[in-house]
């Protein structure tokens, strides 16, 4: 809801849903095609301060991945992704990281403490095929870019675009997406101080503007 990815009534007919017949409200707004699996994990790894990973591209290696039979990865669709062998410790990727009874399971069946990290259940499912298996994964193709489009900005929202053009931020592909996605958003929205507060901190964790330069900016919305 914070980052606009759900509205009120989709979220009351997964809440509904949940009612009905049970489960996770995340897990039920993915299978009702609200949202991406990879979207609701980055919140559920935000929210739990966990990472999310992709053990396909950064495997394990094997003396990790012999700390776990196969079949405990099967079963739960979990992989080790790092941890200390000598200490016990192994950190596992798994694409349920609020179902506490699995994450205890696995701890008493491999007999190591369990750290989490998030992963789809696709990417788990190949690295698990490639490291107990010995299959080859084929690399997918890269998706086409997105295309953003062209909306004719409120003056003072194109007065602040130039500002950044002149200041060069544009010359990365992703300070340009984030900055014309504000375009977009600004003509939808509004007034919405709140969706500006969002995508403003986008442009902070990139290192496109300062925290400073953003309070002077949202003063004046």
């Amino acid at each position: 809801m914070r980052h606009r990815a759900i509205n009120e009534d989709q979220l009351a007919r997964a809440i509904d849903q949940q009612k009905k017949k049970g489960g996770d409200v995340g897990r039920i707004l993915v299978d009702m095609g609200y949202v991406t699996e990879e979207l609701l994990l980055r919140a559920q790894a935000h929210q739990l301060g966990i990472p999310l990973v992709d053990p396909v591209k950064n495997p394990p290696p094997e003396e990790l991945t012999a700390c776990m039979t196969a079949i405990v990865a099967e079963r739960f669709k979990v992989i080790p992704v790092g941890g200390n062998a000598q200490n016990r410790l192994l950190r596992i990727a798994t694409s349920a990281p609020n179902d506490a009874e699995a994450i205890a399971e696995i701890a008493r069946m491999t007999g190591y403490k369990i750290e989490l990290a998030a992963a789809t259940t696709k990417s788990i499912l190949q690295a698990i095929q490639v490291a107990y298996h010995g299959f080859e994964i084929q690399p997918e193709a890269e998706p086409p870019p997105e295309e953003i489009p062209e909306v004719e900005p409120e003056p003072d929202a194109r007065h602040e675009l130039e500002e950044l053009r002149k200041r060069q931020l544009l010359s990365n592909q992703q300070y340009a997406a984030a900055l014309a996605r504000i375009e977009r958003l600004e003509q939808i929205a509004e007034n919405d101080h709140h969706a500006l507060n969002v995508l403003g901190q986008v442009l902070l964790e990139s290192g496109a503007i300062t925290r400073e330069e953003l309070k002077r900016r949202l003063a004046r919305q």
